[in-house]
């Protein structure tokens, strides 16, 4: 069972619901993962988006509250392709990561 806590920022940010709910059904079926997903300003950090591995299934996503239309769905999945790499304990790619934007 999946258990999936969305932290949004104080500006107006897309749902992420229906894809985290995708993913998950569609690559994460057999494993049982804590996620919170938190928007947040991430223009300081170079990045539009983090995905850290808190306990064996437990994962933050951060994601930059800036993002709009589908540089944040891309961004999203890019992510949770990332938390389905540490699951799989497969090495990290910055390149299937990004392949995985364009594919799903």
């Amino acid at each position: 069972m999946h258990s999936v806590e969305i932290i949004p920022s104080f500006t107006a940010v897309p749902d992420c619901k229906p894809i985290v709910n995708w993913f998950m059904g569609e690559f994460l079926e057999d494993f049982s993962v804590d996620l919170t997903v938190v928007h947040m300003d991430l223009s300081d950090e170079g990045v539009t988006g983090w995905c850290m591995r808190e306990e064996n299934h437990e994962f933050v996503i951060q994601i930059d509250e800036n993002l709009k239309g589908d540089e944040y769905s891309k961004t999203l999945i890019h992510e949770l392709y990332h938390m389905f790499q540490h699951l799989l304990n497969i090495p990290r790619c910055e390149i299937c990561a990004y392949l995985s934007e364009d594919l799903l």
